[in-house]
C-alpha cells in the first residue's frame, strides 16, 4: 500500500483465521464455482459443513445456517422468543450481537431498567424489551431477574467479550449464567461469532465446559466468504419452519461457495496442533 508493506492482523474482523488466500480454501471454492453459484435449496456441502458443527461444537444437535453472524443472532433471538413466549431479552454492556435491532439497545439509566435505542431507526418501544447490564455483573442479572424472570426469553451474551477488547468471564459468571437460566425457564444463547472455532474447536462453550441452550456462529465458518449459523437444542431447533411455526428462510444461506469454503477450513483446523 502506497510502496509500504503490512502485516495483516485484522484478517477481515475474524473470517481469516488460515490467513489470506489458503490454497486449499482456494480450491475448494475453485471447484464448487464449476458446478454453480446458487440453487435456492439444500445441497451435500451444507449437509456436511452442519453435521461437522454439530460434530464439534458440544451443545448443538441441530444447526440452521444463514448468511451472517446478524442473521444468526436475529434469528436465534426470534426463535427463544417464540419457544418461551416471552419477549424481553438481556444483553450484556460492550458485547456485539451484530446490528440487528434488538441488540442496539443501550442500558437505561439504572440497574433493570428497559433499554433505549443506540441508533437512530430502533424503535424505542422495540428496544424497551431489551435489559442491557453490566459484563461479569452476576448479582445484577439476579436482581433483574426476579424482577422481570416470567417476562424475559432469553440471556445472549459473547462467552468472551470481543469486541471491547477481549474481556473473559470472571470465575463462576457463566456458570451463573447458566443456573440463573435453567432456574427460570430462560434461554441461554452464547454468540460464538468470533469465539468459535478460535479459543478452542468447540468453541467457549468447551472451553469453559457450559452448554447453552443456543449458539450463534459465523466468520470462520464460512473461510472467507459470508455466512453465519444458529443452532442448539433438538427441541428448540424443531420449532423453526418448516417442521415448526416460527419461520425463518433466506434465498442465499447455505449457499455452496460459502459451504464449501467453510468445511475446508474447519477440516484444516481439526489438526490439534492448530490449538
Amino acid at each position: 500500500m502506497e510502496g509500504k508493506r503490512y502485516i495483516d492482523y485484522v484478517c477481515s474482523w475474524g473470517p481469516m483465521i488460515l490467513g489470506h488466500r489458503h490454497p486449499e480454501v482456494i480450491q475448494a471454492i475453485s471447484d464448487a464455482l464449476d458446478n454453480g453459484t446458487s440453487y435456492g435449496a439444500p445441497t451435500d456441502l451444507e449437509l456436511n459443513l452442519a453435521k461437522m458443527i454439530v460434530e464439534t461444537v458440544p451443545s448443538v444437535e441441530m444447526v440452521r445456517m444463514v448468511n451472517s453472524g446478524t442473521e444468526a443472532t436475529m434469528s436465534a433471538i426470534r426463535l427463544a422468543r417464540g419457544f418461551t413466549g416471552r419477549n424481553k431479552l438481556i444483553k450484556f454492556d460492550g458485547c456485539y450481537h451484530g446490528h440487528n435491532d434488538s441488540c442496539l439497545v443501550a442500558a437505561g439509566s439504572g440497574l433493570a431498567t428497559f433499554g433505549i435505542p443506540d441508533s437512530p431507526g430502533v424503535p424505542a418501544d422495540l428496544a424497551k424489551l431489551t435489559i442491557s447490564l453490566p459484563f461479569n455483573n452476576l448479582k445484577a442479572v439476579e436482581l433483574t431477574v426476579e424482577k422481570f424472570g416470567d417476562q424475559i426469553a432469553a440471556i445472549i451474551i459473547e462467552p468472551i467479550a470481543g469486541n471491547m477488547g477481549v474481556v473473559l468471564p470472571e470465575e463462576g459468571f457463566l456458570e451463573g449464567l447458566r443456573k440463573i437460566t435453567k432456574e427460570n425457564g430462560i434461554l441461554l444463547i452464547f454468540d460464538e461469532v468470533i469465539t468459535g472455532f478460535r479459543v478452542s474447536p468447540g468453541g467457549a462453550q468447551e472451553l469453559y465446559n457450559i452448554m447453552p441452550d443456543l449458539t450463534c456462529l459465523g466468520k470462520i465458518i464460512g473461510g472467507g466468504l459470508p455466512v453465519g449459523a444458529y443452532g442448539g437444542r433438538r427441541d428448540i431447533m424443531k420449532r423453526i419452519a418448516p417442521e415448526g411455526n416460527i419461520y425463518q428462510a433466506g434465498t442465499l444461506s447455505g449457499n455452496p461457495l460459502a459451504m464449501a469454503a467453510g468445511m475446508t477450513t474447519l477440516i484444516i483446523l481439526k489438526n490439534k496442533e492448530i490449538y
